[in-house]
Formats: C-alpha cells, structure tokens, sequence
C-alpha cells in the first residue's frame, strides 16, 4: 500500500511540473525601451529675443521609429537671460517610460565678449550676517563659458563645503556678465541638501586683472565672499 502511494505522489508530482511548465510557456519576452537620440548639440545657445527652432531627434523602440509618440516639454522663454531645458519623453508598449533633454542657454548678444572659462583658484571667507566670525578657506572652482556672457560654475561656494563633504556638495550654478562687468546669478543648486543660494551679491570683473568676486549667501544668511584668480 506504501509503495502504492508512492508511485501515485510521483505521477503527481511529475504532473504538477508539466501542467508549470506549461502554463509558463511563452510568458518571457524581451521588451525594449524607447532610445531617443539628439541631432545637432546637447547643449545650445540662442541669443536674447531669438526663437529657439528644435534641431530634431530620433526614438526607436527596438527597429521600430516611435518618433512621432515622443513628448516635447519646454520651458524655454527666449526674452529671458537663462539656462533652459528641452525634455522629451516617451513609453514603450510595456508601459516603461525613457527620457533626456537638451540645455538652451539664452545669452545677451550686448554683454561682453570674453572667455571666462578655466580653473581657478579661490579664496573664500565665510562670515555671519554682520561680517563677524571669519573662517577663511581655499580651494579651487571650474568655470566653463556656455554662451555669449553666460558661465556654469562649479561651485558658487568656492568650493568650501564640496571639499570636505565631496562634490554631491558643491553649488553649482549658472552667472550672466553684465555690459558693465557685473555678475547676476541665473540659477543655483547643491545636490547634496536639494537647495540653492539665498542670494548673490557684488559680483564682478575685473578685466584688467582678470579677477573674479562675488558673494554667495546661504546657510542662514551667512556671506561666502569668493575671490577668484586663475
């Protein structure tokens, strides 16, 4: 009677494998995310008041050409000095989604025509408020021109939190030189806290000496007042 029941448990049990095996059949499959690729640059600049006109880009899904369900988002505004994004998303039949964008830089064509880029060496004092309790530090910050009279930076803070907390720290951010030598702060970020400058101040520079100073406002007010020289 036991080898009776053996031999029945065996027959079930092999018939409990096939009716999975069969009822797995065909569900694996290879989906593919949508791959949008950019024509012309990642990155461009347009002159303040000129249209942006959209270069174009592909999205393929698999070897299929999806570009006609691709969505455009922009927050371009072409009368306003800035640094823009283009997104442009897209799902596949499975539901995933895929996205990238494209940087436009609106630059004034009337501010002064000259190549901030490189590295520099900063010296920045951070004090409270009042200008009390100073603690210098040195560092350096990477500069790159993006467009007429428009520059990333790496680091607003010259880099003074970055350099102990590592480059998730650092406040990157775009500056406009203005015709009279003056900076004005675009935009500003620290990944690492998810905030920006509270403000910025005395931006300038110097064409004589090729000197670079602004103050940087943040964490609570207080002043990181950066001079910068290559």
């Amino acid at each position: 009677m036991k080898n009776i029941y053996k031999i029945f448990s065996l027959f079930l049990l092999i018939g409990t494998l096939m009716s999975c095996e069969k009822d797995s059949e065909d569900i694996s499959r290879i989906t593919y995310y949508v791959d949008i690729a950019l024509e012309g640059e990642s990155s461009v600049a347009i002159a303040l008041g000129e249209q942006y006109a959209e270069p174009g880009f592909t999205a393929m899904e698999g070897e299929n050409d999806v570009s006609e369900s691709v969505e455009i988002t922009s927050n371009v505004d072409n009368n306003q000095i800035g640094v823009y994004q283009v997104s442009y998303s897209a799902t596949n039949q499975d539901g995933f989604s895929s996205s990238t964008a494209r940087t436009v830089v609106v630059y004034d064509p009337a501010a002064p025509d000259v190549d901030l880029s490189g590295t520099y060496n900063t010296s920045v004092v951070r004090t409270e408020s009042d200008g009390s309790n100073p603690r210098p530090r040195s560092s350096s910050i990477e500069i790159t021109k993006v467009g007429n009279g428009v520059f990333y930076v790496n680091c607003l803070l010259g880099y003074y939190y970055a350099a102990g907390y590592g480059p998730a720290y650092a406040m990157t951010g775009y500056i406009s030189l203005n015709a009279d030598n003056t900076f004005s702060l675009i935009t500003s970020h620290v990944q690492g806290w998810g905030d920006g400058l509270e403000a910025f101040n005395n931006g300038t520079y110097n064409a004589t000496t090729g000197e670079l100073y602004w103050e940087s406002i943040y964490a609570g007010a207080d002043i990181f007042a950066a001079t910068c020289t290559k």
